[in-house]
C-alpha cells in the first residue's frame, strides 16, 4: 500500500474533510452547520433563493435541501414566500435573525480561514485560488459532472417526447 501514488484529487478530498471538520466545530457555538452557513451565504449573495437553486448550487437533491433549510426556517433565520412571477416557487429570504446568524457565522468563517491559512504567503494563496477556480470550472464543464449529466438526460427525454409526439401525426398522414 505504501507504493500507491498520492493523487491530487485524493489530497483535495482529505483537505476538504479536514477543513470541514474544523469549520463544523468552529460554527457549532453559533448553532450553525457548514451547510447552513453556505445556504445563508448563497441567499445573502442572491446566488440562490429557492430550494431548487440551493440544491443545484450545493450538489444535493431537492429533498435533502428541504431537510437542510428546515432548521433555519424553524429558528426564524429564513422565511419562504411565493415568487410574485410564479406561485409554485417559494423564494427564500433572510430575516433579521438570519442576518445576525450570518454575521456570527461570517466572523467564525473568517477567523478559521485565517488560522488555517496562517503561514501561506500571498503568492501561494493566489496560486491556490487560481488552481481551485480553474479546477472548479473544468469539473463543472466535464461530461461526468452531475449538472451536465442531468441536462443531457433532460435533453434526451425531451427529444424522445418530441419524437413520440411526431409519430402519431405521421401515421395519421399515411392513412389519409
Amino acid at each position: 500500500m505504501a507504493d500507491l501514488p498520492v493523487s491530487t484529487v485524493y489530497l483535495l478530498k482529505r483537505a476538504e474533510l479536514a477543513v470541514r471538520g474544523c469549520v463544523e466545530v468552529a460554527l457549532s457555538p453559533a448553532d450553525l452547520t457548514p451547510s447552513q452557513y453556505f445556504i445563508l451565504f448563497l441567499v445573502k449573495s442572491g446566488e440562490a433563493t429557492s430550494s431548487a437553486e440551493l440544491a443545484r448550487s450545493m450538489g444535493v437533491l431537492p429533498q435533502s435541501m428541504t431537510e437542510l433549510i428546515a432548521p433555519l426556517e424553524k429558528n426564524g433565520a429564513i422565511v419562504r414566500k411565493p415568487d410574485p412571477a410564479n406561485n409554485r416557487i417559494l423564494r427564500i429570504e433572510m430575516t433579521a435573525a438570519g442576518e445576525r446568524l450570518f454575521a456570527k457565522g461570517t466572523e467564525v468563517a473568517i477567523r478559521i480561514e485565517q488560522e488555517l491559512l496562517d503561514g501561506f504567503d500571498a503568492r501561494e494563496l493566489a496560486a491556490v485560488n487560481r488552481f481551485f477556480g480553474e479546477l472548479t470550472a473544468k469539473a463543472e464543464s466535464h461530461s461526468f459532472h452531475p449538472k451536465l449529466r442531468r441536462l443531457t438526460k433532460v435533453a434526451a427525454k425531451a427529444k424522445a417526447l418530441r419524437t413520440a409526439a411526431k409519430r402519431p401525426a405521421r401515421r395519421r398522414a399515411r392513412r389519409a
